[in-house]
């Protein structure tokens, strides 16, 4: 008795075939973006020595983001995948920046900024790569850790 060897083939040929047809269907669809990065500038000057983000909040489509690089305040935003942008439009930022001491969370720029609704900060993405600039003003606190004074007392342990 000879037994055909064509079916285990065929069946193959067939699963990779309906898996490469189904690949594309039933996902949700992503909405297009558009490649931007740019630099956030303090009183002129770009923002830099501190760990911060930027985030662009589109009113009907997911928030891009983008982590300030702290030697030269640049930043490159992310939607869906790292450094693919954000979707066109004109959208609110918000920018943080912000430092722990002890347990309390405190903004380093003014806090207004840390919120797209209050900050009075937009953007303008078209269709082609945007290259944007986000202008702050106000008082940098300086990141600082705790005083001689406040450790006096605390013990290591060692």
């Amino acid at each position: 008795m000879r037994v055909r060897t064509t079916v285990l083939p065929c069946t193959l040929g067939f699963v990779a075939c309906l898996a490469v047809m189904l690949s594309g269907c039933g996902g949700p669809s992503r909405p297009a973006v558009t490649p931007a990065k740019g630099k956030v500038l303090i009183n002129g000057e770009p923002l830099t020595g501190h760990l911060g983000f930027v985030r662009v909040e589109p009113a009907d489509s997911r928030a891009a983001t983008g982590e300030i690089n702290q030697t030269d305040g640049t930043f490159t935003l992310s939607s869906f995948v790292e450094g693919d942008g954000c979707v066109p439009g004109t959208h609110a930022v918000a920018v943080i920046v912000n430092t722990t001491m002890g347990a309390e969370l405190i903004s380093l720029i003014p806090e207004h900024y840390s919120d797209a609704t209050t900050s009075g900060l937009t953007v303008t993405v078209g269709t082609e790569p945007a290259d944007l600039t986000i202008e702050l003003s106000g008082q940098l606190k300086a990141a600082q850790g705790p005083t001689a004074e406040e450790l006096e007392g605390d013990d290591p342990g060692f």
